[in-house]
């Protein structure tokens, strides 16, 4: 055996050289990080590194010490390696790492055949970005170009620091080309604790969709006792698709729920449809359906329609999932026609309502209105000032109380003035109603018209200030703000109601001109909104840590539409904002001075560890309601992390 020691330079020289240029047996042996480039007739070339390299040429090639092999896009590193020049085959050992189309898979021992990507690891640990999966297994075969064999592994699609749902399955096989995982003797856990076992399953590990189960849902109440859905999703076609979920309630049966949507350049919709049928307690087909259609007919043309209907009144208080429906009693039925004018826009609208009754709770049917035309508009900067629009005519029924047609005109002047420490906005406006009524005048209103003129002033300040806070930086804020409204008196007591009503005491409400929602009744006020704001916002990021806000209203004169006994209104308060990078909380609190009695209090948490996880609390406490009435409401971790977890820790389309 002949050995030669040999320069950078010398050694690219010897790698341009024919094969024949070495005798057959002869060993090579190269100095540290000098590479060899070893040829072979297959495909691309095999690139061979390390600190200490010796070869036979024709036969193999063997690297020690931070040895590394790469052929293409793959690349293999380990303690030692040898290259079998006429197999194409790398053996390997000692902390071996592969990678290869964005995949890691490490181990103590590896043998590859680099052409046909055949071959096996011991032990290893794997990474696959492209498919958002890793884990590890007893042995990994590689069964061709991305394609993989796994046994006794565990698989997860959960960020790296986070175990909470992971697969422990007897034997894996991912590839990475269909982007279809099949799993064999597979066990679901959460939190280290098995909830789910499958014998055979396979699911999709790609952004590529295809048919296939979706996660689980299980819950439990006391009208429908404990209850399973499993939803099947059914990929028809890239723009249309389809989701079948059989819910199964203990007390009260199975029940079907269906959803279908589709999806053009134009136009979308989206159509369900629930049907129990033969519910357990009533004995009675119960339903639900819902579609929506919006269509954009171009040349600023769009419209849309959108139907609900249930089978009865109760139907969404014993069977919704959704604990924020059981009180829906109103369900809207309309189809519009829209057309953007750019600064304006025109609006033809038909709408009707379902009303869901409670015998305890009876509820007046809304208004029908057809049609309902709105046209509104916007100017800004003209000569400084800003203009805008709103106007409406709608055409009111009603099966019993009076009918008739109202006319909106509202236009608005104002005059911003704005720097990056101050602002003031003044504004006027001429709120003016006219009303032609028809039948079933039963209360002989008669046909009339008002107008009310508004004037407002709102203004504020901006004051701010460094403050270090561990390892970053946070801005304070202080915003000291005050809003000024005057509307006249005008009596309004033979006006009818057609869509109006007082609005709730907000934070937002004391910065409103009018205390009402809709256009029947409009507020006189001759008040002042007091209000301070201080926020803290991380600087390299500007996310708001920390906001906290003050307001009160001052009568400057009682009111007559809306009377008040005291000449101040209720404080409110808030407080909230981003704990950390996943939590966030709002509270707000209205306290009554003069009582010195808390009438509102409301507190919403919102944790989510990373996409696809999510975890909403609620605490309310009501005195207007029922006094001393409290409510406590939430989702439930491991529920809210099942039903979205198709999204990130659960296989897509698993059956």
């Amino acid at each position: 055996m002949h050995n030669f020691r040999i320069n950078p330079v010398l050694a690219a020289l010897l790698c341009m050289l024919p094969p024949a240029s070495f005798a057959e047996g002869d060993s090579l042996v190269l100095k540290p990080q000098q590479d060899l480039v070893a040829p072979q007739g297959k495909d691309l070339p095999v690139y061979i590194r390390g600190d200490m390299l010796q070869g036979h040429q024709g036969q193999d090639f063997e690297a020690t010490g931070n040895a590394e092999a790469r052929k293409g896009d793959q690349s293999i590193v380990a303690d030692w390696l040898k290259y079998l020049q006429a197999s194409d085959e790398i053996k390997a050992k000692g902390h071996e790492r592969l990678e290869q189309n964005g995949g890691i898979v490490t181990g103590p021992d590896l043998q590859l055949q680099l052409n046909t990507n055949l071959g096996f690891m011991t032990s290893p640990t794997y990474t696959m970005p492209q498919i958002n999966a890793r884990g590890h297994a007893e042995r990994v075969d590689f069964a061709g170009k991305d394609q993989y064999k796994l046994h006794k592994a565990v698989y997860t699609t959960c960020p790296v620091g986070n175990d909470d749902w992971f697969m422990k399955v007897g034997e894996l096989d991912l590839n990475q080309e269909t982007q279809v995982g099949i799993a064999h003797d597979a066990s679901l856990s959460f939190k280290g604790v098995p909830i789910l076992y499958m014998p055979w399953l396979d699911f999709p590990t790609g952004s590529r969709r295809r048919s296939g189960f979706l996660a689980p849902i299980f819950g439990s109440t006391a009208a429908g006792g404990t209850e399973i859905t499993v939803p099947y999703y059914i990929n028809i076609a890239p723009n249309f698709d389809a989701t079948v979920a059989p819910r199964l309630m203990a007390k009260r049966g199975m029940m079907l729920n269906n959803e279908f949507r589709y999806l053009e350049p134009g136009y979308s919709g989206q159509l369900d449809y629930n049907v129990l049928p033969q519910a357990a307690v009533t004995k009675t087909l119960r339903s639900e359906l819902r579609f929506s259609h919006n269509q954009s007919f171009g040349h600023g043309f769009s419209g849309g329609v959108t139907i609900q209907k249930v089978s009865d009144p109760n139907y969404y208080l014993d069977l919704s999932p959704l604990v924020t429906m059981t009180s829906q009693t109103v369900l809207p039925r309309e189809g519009h026609l829209s057309y953007d004018g750019g600064w304006w826009n025109l609006t033809t609208r038909v709408q009707n309502f379902q009303t869901l009754q409670n015998p305890l709770i009876p509820v007046v049917a809304p208004y029908a209105e057809a049609p309902q035309i709105l046209l509104n508009g916007e100017k800004e900067n003209l000569g400084g000032f800003d203009l805008k629009l709103t106007s409406e005519f709608d055409d009111f029924t009603h099966p019993i109380l009076v009918n008739g047609r109202r006319l909106v005109f509202y236009p608005t002047l104002s005059y911003p003035m704005k720097t990056s420490s101050a602002f003031i906005i003044p504004k006027i406006g001429m709120h003016s109603v006219s009303y032609a009524l028809g039948a079933n005048n039963t209360t002989n209103l008669p046909n009339a018209t008002v107008n009310i003129p508004v004037a407002s002033v709102d203004s504020g300040l901006y004051f701010e200030k460094d403050h270090p806070f561990g390892r970053s930086d946070l801005l304070q804020t202080l915003e000291p703000r005050i809003f000024y409204v005057y509307v006249p008196y005008r009596n309004q007591n033979n006006l009818p109601i057609f869509d109006s009503a007082p609005l709730d005491f907000t934070y937002a409400q004391l910065f409103t001109e009018n205390q009402f929602i809709g256009n029947d009744r409009f507020s006189d006020a001759n008040e002042v909104t007091l209000a301070l704001t201080s926020r803290f916002i991380q600087e390299d990021t500007g996310e708001e840590r920390l906001r906290m806000s003050i307001a009160q209203r001052v009568y400057l004169q009682s009111p007559q539409l809306i009377p008040v006994t005291t000449s101040t209104s209720d404080v409110i308060a808030s407080v909230g904002g981003a704990v950390n990078k996943t939590l966030s909380l709002d509270s707000s609190l209205q306290y009554t001075p003069n009582t010195s009695q808390v009438q509102f209090i409301s507190m919403y948490a919102h944790y989510q560890p990373e996409f696809g996880k999510l975890l909403n609390f609620g605490y309310l406490y009501n005195r207007t309601i029922l006094p001393l009435s409290t409510t406590v409401y939430g989702v439930s971790y491991a529920a809210a992390l099942v039903n979205t977890l198709p999204q990130q820790c659960w296989p897509r389309g698993m059956h």
